[in-house]
């Protein structure tokens, strides 16, 4: 049997592949969106390294200002850049280790996970709850993943 990256089998991974696809739809379907986003924001929250989270209350501890501490924290995550008034994440691919070795596309509400993610580490630097947008996703046929996050 082949083993994927994780160790887990890729029948396995192709069974949980299509049990997540099947669990997203469903959730589409039966649950209202405010719901289903604040359900998979709330698994993306969970998800993040901890160590990564405490590095970006770091960054905010030690920092004058925001502006500082986006700084500090740029040097930790690179994948974000500030833009006028607004900080836009991108990925040159899929960083999700459920889902970034599957090939098809996934429902538009999986990706509310990445957006809690990107949540839980940038509240603590900027001292406030954010809202994040999805742009783009590489999972619904785009060539990157972009999020927006208002100032």
């Amino acid at each position: 049997m082949t083993r994927g990256q994780s160790g887990v089998g890729m029948g396995c991974m192709d069974h949980m592949h299509r049990w997540i696809t099947a669990l997203v739809k469903n959730l589409d379907e039966c649950v209202d969106e405010k719901t289903r986003t604040e359900v998979l924001e709330n698994c993306g929250r969970s998800c993040i390294s901890q160590t990564l989270v405490e590095k970006a209350r770091e960054c905010r501890r030690g920092s004058k200002d925001v502006d500082e501490a986006l700084d500090k924290l740029h040097k930790v995550w690179r994948h974000f850049e500030r833009k006028g008034n607004s900080i836009e994440v991108t990925y040159e691919r899929c960083y999700c280790p459920l889902v970034n070795k599957y090939q098809g596309n996934l429902p538009r509400t999986w990706c509310s996970c990445s957006k809690g993610w990107i949540k839980e580490l940038l509240e603590p630097v900027l001292g406030k709850p954010v809202n994040v947008l999805l742009e783009k996703s590489v999972k619904q046929g785009d060539s990157i993943c972009r999020f927006r996050i208002p100032l």
